[in-house]
């Protein structure tokens, strides 16, 4: 009985761990597209026209007309310029 609980506990623990795992993979990347934004825009302030930047397989654009950051074909993070 005890050695039944005990492998539910750990097989739940390892399920959990996983789970910890991706969900921290995926802020990190939300982070990384966040702060790639607010850089790309920052540029746009400072008088560029159009801004593409690239960090840890998160690519970022940006024109007066708003800003993206994306991985594929998903968007991360998406602002709206003029």
């Amino acid at each position: 009985m005890a050695l039944t609980i005990l492998g539910v506990v750990v097989a739940s623990l390892v399920v959990v761990t996983e789970q910890v795992g991706v969900k921290r993979r995926q802020l990190e990347q939300n982070l990384v597209a966040s702060r790639l934004v607010k850089e790309a825009t920052d540029q746009i302030a400072l008088g560029k026209d159009q801004v593409a930047l690239s960090r840890q397989g998160v690519r970022a654009q940006a024109t007066r007309q708003g800003a993206r950051a994306f991985v594929g074909n998903k968007t991360l993070v998406e602002i709206k310029g003029e």
